[in-house]
């Protein structure tokens, strides 16, 4: 390969190293896996996307973007983590959701925050026929899995009159379990694109973006062990109680158990909040 072609790529060889990484962890997700895929993938962690202290320093940045006659599309909004705290300083939020138990969340933290300016769609981003605009798109950590980035990433700048925003951690799901993914399932860890990717991805299209990075979530602690368990049997994609799994749960504890429980390779992790100006915005 050439120098450049790496450090600058073009705009199809960005496109297609993404696809790449994205196909590469679905298909080693359809080989490994264990249970059943869930109807909504989401639904038995859909309350840890409520706000909270995990996307504080995150949430500050996003702030610091906004105005307050703003109306801000957030795409993905889980369980509100960013448009609750949003709404309160914007003109509107228009939320849209895939996960009826995300949706399910969020509207519950509408009714208990007594929020009046704040929407909630049930769609999937790119949405055809949709005809919203907002003056700020923003995309927070929904585009790991995404194979063709580019429509969703076109359609928002199609959307906001002012500016685009994508939120991505510097490291995707499961890497930090990644020798452990090794040692049960026999085969390297295949890593989605995250930050770095996005970067690049982002160069290519010739967008003019700032990155803004910060360090989201709190110190590791001891945790109970069976919640470590549960914990990494979802990042492992494996049956309670299979043989795989078993051997899971002695090498969690053999590596990260402690008198006090157990203390996952976890704590803040660091988080790009990159930022660009619509064309013609």
């Amino acid at each position: 390969m050439d120098p450049t072609d790496a450090l600058r790529p073009s705009l199809e060889q960005a496109r297609e190293a993404w696809t790449r990484l994205v196909d590469a962890d679905a298909e080693q997700v359809a080989r490994v896996r264990e249970p059943e895929p869930e109807d909504d993938f989401y639904a038995p962690v859909a309350g840890t996307f409520r706000p909270g202290q995990p996307t504080a320093a995150e949430l500050e940045v996003l702030v610091s973007l906004a105005e307050p006659d703003d109306r801000w599309l957030d795409i993905g909004a889980g369980g509100g983590r960013f448009a609750l705290p949003l709404a309160r300083g914007v003109r509107e939020v228009i939320a849209i959701e895939p996960s009826p138990a995300m949706r399910a969340v969020l509207g519950e933290g509408v009714a208990e925050a007594g929020v009046t300016n704040l929407s909630v769609h049930a769609a999937r981003w790119p949405v055809e026929g949709w005809t919203e605009q907002g003056d700020v798109a923003l995309a927070a950590h929904c585009l790991y899995d995404n194979r063709e980035p580019i429509p969703f990433l076109e359609a928002m700048e199609r959307h906001a009159r002012r500016l685009c925003v994508v939120s991505l951690a510097a490291f995707p799901r499961g890497v930090q379990f990644a020798a452990l993914f090794e040692e049960i399932h026999g085969e390297a860890f295949q890593p989605l694109p995250a930050l770095r990717e996005f970067v690049a991805l982002l160069g290519a299209l010739g967008r003019p973006y700032e990155v803004r990075r910060v360090w989201a979530g709190p110190a590791a602690g001891p945790i109970d062990p069976r919640q470590a368990q549960a914990f990494v049997r979802r990042m492992l994609w494996l049956r309670p109680g299979s043989e795989k799994d078993r051997r899971m749960c002695e090498l969690v504890d053999e590596s990260w158990g402690g008198p006090d429980g157990v203390l996952l390779p976890l704590g803040p992790r660091e988080v790009g909040i990159v930022s660009w100006p619509t064309p013609g915005g």
